[in-house]
């Protein structure tokens, strides 16, 4: 009988392993699709071309000046979002196109105020 259930012990520990592998591949292949889908609305939003920003022999690589460049927008478009440029209850969607409008360098600069007091 000890046999028995060290078999049904261990089958039961092949499935659920082999399970969990392949609910891990689904989402790490879901997550990919979304990361792609969000980098080609990137891309028209500038209307630029992966190879732009990315080595496109290794796109993780942040060689390339301008990658590095788009991270950090990246970042500062997920703070607008998180602040309440999301979209919802009437809100303006922060995005790249709210400032590039469909060109890599925005056509608009903000003069930067000076403190004449000294």
């Amino acid at each position: 009988m000890r046999p028995l259930f060290i078999f049904f012990l261990s089958a039961l520990v092949l499935f659920a392993k082999n399970s969990l592998q392949a609910q891990t591949a689904k989402e790490l292949k879901e997550k990919e699709e979304a990361i792609r889908q969000s980098m080609l609305q990137i891309s028209r939003q500038l209307g630029v071309t992966c190879n732009t920003c990315h080595n496109t022999s290794n796109f993780k690589s942040n060689e390339k000046p301008l990658f590095q460049v788009a991270a950090f927008h990246m970042k500062i478009t997920q703070q607008l979002i998180d602040s309440g440029f999301n979209g919802k209850e009437g809100q303006p969607k922060a995005d790249c196109y709210m400032c590039h409008r469909g060109q890599l360098k925005p056509d608009f600069k903000e003069k930067i105020l000076t403190d004449k007091k000294n």
